[in-house]
Formats: structure tokens, sequence, C-alpha cells
């Protein structure tokens, strides 16, 4: 076949992005040649990006591109690939871009032909409220809060939900309140001026607080919110674009005197090891949540406030940025 013409969003600086073209050739051995159907925008860490917030690690935070929730078509494999064939759709993590080529090992789940692409494109927004959920030690009865109800928080609400958890969540707009207490099942969703209810309802405290916000305050929150012994688990980045909180995040008022646990949970192993020490990793984890999503368990529609043509992400931005209708966030299509 003739080899593709690969299109790709690249954020060259703050709010500048700019389409290039690159001429793709046959896959190599062990690799995959695709076309992307579907991908979904990951607001936190796209937006952030878009914005010009301080990168999360040392070097330079442009050009770089955008987006890892795929969805795509194979249309070549190179010599060697076992499992898969043209015609399969496979989820993997690539960026926004209209073609690519991939090590078959990055195809991390194919999907059945009762599968629908547009769900199958949140997974990984769902396994990061996955990997809160183990690393934190949710448990069946566990009361567990979760701070902010972007994307993220509703994932974790719904994953922490599966779990067998009592679930709370904090947000100040009503729509995605209203969308982890109907559609996720939480036991209450509440505005931060309705803390006297919430502390009511939550009793002796949190045994896990998922934090999904960047705020100092959302981060003195959880500390306020959590019981003695209790996990605040960060799926946000505490103190990100601000400067520094009025008050001190590790005080013994909250930190020792009830012996918190404060953890990173926004990053886990890519695969097992060879002893099986890895066993909650992402490809095992997405396959699980994609098989779930199979049996409609969790509702990932929910989550997708509508779809943008991909040479719109622009403009799908803006109005995410400005939470438009109170968007939580948007699928691309590569097609339209």
């Amino acid at each position: 076949m003739t080899a593709p013409t690969a299109r790709t969003a690249w954020l060259t600086a703050p709010r500048t992005l700019e389409w290039r073209e690159e001429s793709l050739a046959a896959p190599a051995a062990g690799a995959l040649l695709c076309e992307t159907l579907i991908t979904a925008i990951s607001p936190g860490t796209e937006l952030a990006a878009w914005r010009g917030d301080p990168p999360l690690r040392p070097g330079p935070g442009y050009p770089r591109v955008q987006g890892y929730c795929n969805v795509a078509k194979v249309l070549e494999c190179g010599e060697g690939v076992e499992g898969f064939a043209p015609g399969d759709r496979v989820l993997t993590l690539q960026s926004h871009r209209s073609h690519f080529t991939c090590p078959a090992a990055d195809a991390y789940v194919k999907l059945s032909f009762s599968m629908g692409a547009k769900d199958i494109a949140t997974a990984y927004l769902f396994h990061l409220g996955y990997n809160a959920v183990l690393r934190a030690g949710v448990r069946p009865g566990s009361r567990v809060v979760v701070i902010g109800l972007g994307v993220l928080g509703l994932t974790s609400v719904a994953m922490a939900k599966q779990a067998g958890a009592e679930v709370f969540a904090i947000s100040d707009h009503p729509k995605p309140r209203h969308v982890a207490e109907e559609e996720y099942c939480a036991r209450g969703a509440y505005a931060r001026k309705d803390r006297e209810t919430l502390d009511a309802d939550v009793g002796a405290g949190a045994d896990v607080v998922i934090l999904t916000t960047n705020g100092w305050d959302d981060f003195r929150l959880a500390q306020e919110i959590a019981g003695r012994n209790a996990v605040i688990a960060c799926l946000g980045f505490p103190g990100r674009s601000q400067p520094p909180g009025e008050f001190n995040p590790l005080a013994p008022e909250h930190f020792y005197n009830k012996q918190l646990r404060i953890e990173a949970v926004g990053l886990s192993p890519l695969e097992n090891d060879a002893r099986g020490f890895n066993r909650f990793n992402l490809r095992d984890n997405l396959t699980y949540i994609v098989r779930s999503m199979e049996r409609g368990l969790p509702n990932a529609s929910a989550i997708v406030s509508g779809i943008y043509p991909a040479s719109a992400i622009e403009r799908a931005y803006a109005d995410l940025e400005s939470r438009k209708d109170d968007a939580i966030t948007y699928l691309l299509d590569w097609k339209a």
C-alpha cells in the first residue's frame, strides 16, 4: 500500500498550535502502521501546556505533542507481528495525529467488534482514577472524598464506587456534581460552600481523599476532611502555577496528628515484571477497564461533552478552558 502522510498537532508555544506533516514509511519488523479514528482530550495535562503552566519535569516545554488517548485502525503489520491484522482497532497512547507507526507492543488493547471506539478512547482517563483507587488502598466500605470534578475527578468517583467505596465529591460546578451522583452513584456531591453538610455526611473523616485540583486551599481542605491514618492521593499538582500557600502544608495539626499518608498517584508500571510483582500495571489496568466498558461499567459517555473534528482542536481547548456549558472533555474525530 502507499504509505500515508501523517498530520500531527504540535504545540510550539503557549496557545500556539501548528500542524506538521510527515510521510510515513512501511512499518518495520514488529511494528504497526495505523490510522487514528478517535482521540480524547485529557484536559488537565493538555490545557496546562496550552496555557503555558510550569512544566512538571525539567527541560524545555516546547515544542511538544499533545494527547495520549488514541483509538486507531491497523493498516499494515510489519514482519513478525503476531496477534494483529489489518482492520483491527487498537487502543494506544499515541498523541493527536492522523497516522503513525509504533511497535506492536504499544497497541495496549485490541478492541472486539462490539466495542465502541468513542468510549474506549477515554479508557486511559479511567485508568488514572483506577490507579488512584489502587494506590490509596480503597476497599469496600471505604469513605472516599474526591476533590474536584474535572474529568479525572469523575473517573476517580466512578472507579472508587466500582471498588465498593462510599463516595463523596466536591465541586462548585453543577453539571459534574450531577454526573457524579446520577451516573457514577456518589452518595453525595457538594459545592465547597456546603462544607458543613459534607462533614456531617462523611462523619469521622475520609479514609481516602483523592485530590484532583492544584489549589493550596483544596490541599488544606483534603487534610481537614481526612480522618486518622487516611491517605491523600494526589492526581492534581498542589501549588502548580501558584505562589506559596499561606499555611504550612505539613503542619502537625493534620499531617502528624492524623498520621496522614500523602502520595502522588499519577503513574503506574507499564507492564508486569518477570515474577509478577507489578500485577496492577498500565497494560493490565487498561485491559480490565476496556473489558468493563464493554459491559457498560463505567459509563464512558458520561464524561464526554461533545465531539469535534480533529482540525478544530484549538476550539475544543478554548471551550474546555472557559468551561463552556460545564464541559468535561471532548473527543476528536479524525475521520470527520
